[in-house]
């Protein structure tokens, strides 16, 4: 070989220049493994519209896939399959949270009417703040704290409202008022149809009969089993008696609470068997499935439930609750999700139903928790999502405590006096 050439591994060396000798490679790139993804699970409130009919899977895949495109550092497992827990059930949940059940997760989405038993169990710890950005409804916020600590991010709110086809009906103030106007209509239909029943909802229309008679301020005064405002109670039983047919009163003898009879109410004033029906903003989901026209949507009203002697919105709230032990990356990651549940974009598609088909697709009418999202493309065009918006600004925060513990005597107590005949 001329002393101007020597070799090198995997190289010919020709004077000053390098020329690769075929079929050698130069020693490959160790190969790095890629990060460690945090693994995030959040079983979700499950008590909304299934608006894709499918158990709410295009909704859970839908928020992974968005959510790990702004965050693939992060692995987000919505409503694990194993997840079988009561929400309504804070001993249940706090095994979870702890790991301890069998299926463990870090963030839980619940009723914060929930909150100080929740707390009790040791379970759960405060948020450091709220995401920043949203324009959040106070009421919200007043009920995801207990003892000046945020323990929840705010996510949905709901309220009891009166659907009908009446502006009259939908300008009723007080109790007397909303029955005296239905039962002027001297329509064939009975005037109202509502689920009255039930251990949470007996109560709930309770204290929110009490809020709109006495304001929200001292509501959480009102969760006991020993003293009932009469005021109150004869509303109610006026409320009741709207629901009487020739056949009895399915709003309180239990017709309606059955589970299979859930949509009933909804479908007997979608079928115009019924003036006006009772219950949350999103039953108009099961109401506009079952309207023919657009001229039949067109003439709905929904308008806050006058219920006692003034008419002041008691909101409910379902928020986030973090895990005691979720900490370090796993609050990171929790905190990232938490910030994109509450963008109104995020809040448009879901509250659009954009997980179901288009063909037939309506809104789920649920209640924001930031008011920002109203004005989200979609909804700021949507008459009944503009009518909910501007009738439950002002709305108090339903109590986070007490509740739990109480609820199946106080309906018990409550149904017997509006039941009574009077003397």
């Amino acid at each position: 070989m001329s002393k101007n050439v020597w070799i090198r591994k995997g190289m010919v060396v020709l004077g000053a220049a390098l020329v690769p000798m075929l079929g050698c490679d130069p020693e490959p790139e160790p190969v790095k493994d890629p990060p460690a993804r945090t693994q995030l699970r959040v079983p979700l409130y499950s008590y909304i519209p299934d608006a894709a009919g499918d158990g709410f899977q295009a909704l859970a895949a839908r928020i992974e896939r968005d959510f790990e495109l702004q965050h693939p550092e992060v692995d987000l497992v919505v409503n694990p399959s194993c997840f079988k827990d009561d929400l309504y059930e804070p001993d249940q949940l706090a095994s979870s949270l702890k790991g301890e059940g069998e299926c463990a997760y870090d963030v839980v989405e619940t009723d914060t009417a929930l909150l100080g038993e929740l707390v009790g169990t040791g379970a759960v710890r405060p948020w450091s703040a709220l995401p920043e950005g949203p324009n959040w409804h106070p009421a919200g916020v007043a009920a995801s704290k207990l003892e000046g600590k945020l323990y929840g991010v705010p996510h949905w709110l709901c309220t009891h409202y009166i659907v009908s086809r009446s502006q009259s009906v939908a300008n009723a103030r007080t109790v007397d008022e909303l029955l005296q106007i239905l039962s002027s209509r001297k329509t064939p239909e009975v005037d109202l149809a509502a689920n009255l029943l039930g251990s949470w909802n007996l109560p709930s229309l309770y204290l929110d009969a009490w809020s709109d008679t006495h304001g929200p301020a001292e509501v959480q005064s009102a969760v006991s089993t020993e003293h009932y405002d009469t005021q109150v109670i004869a509303g109610l039983k006026k409320l009741a008696g709207a629901c009487e047919t020739s056949a009895g009163n399915p709003c309180i003898d239990g017709t309606f609470d059955a589970d299979e009879n859930f949509d009933l109410p909804a479908t007997l004033f979608a079928e115009g068997k019924a003036d006006v029906t009772l219950g949350y903003s999103e039953r108009l989901h099961t109401i506009l499935k079952k309207l023919p026209s657009e001229a039949d949507r067109q003439a709905l009203r929904i308008s806050p439930a006058p219920l006692g002697e003034g008419n002041q919105p008691l909101l409910f709230t379902d928020s986030f609750f973090l895990g005691a032990h979720c900490v370090g990356d796993c609050e990171k990651a929790a905190t990232a999700f938490v910030t994109y549940m509450s963008q109104a974009s995020t809040y448009a598609w879901i509250l659009l139903s954009e997980d179901a088909p288009a063909a037939g697709r309506v809104p789920r009418y649920l209640m924001p928790a930031t008011l920002d999202a109203y004005q989200a493309p979609g909804l700021k065009e949507d008459p009944l999502y503009q009518q909910i918006d501007t009738a439950t600004r002002t709305g108090g925060s339903f109590p986070n405590k007490g509740l739990l513990g109480v609820r199946k005597t106080m309906r018990d107590h409550i149904l017997q006096e509006i039941t009574a005949k009077s003397p």
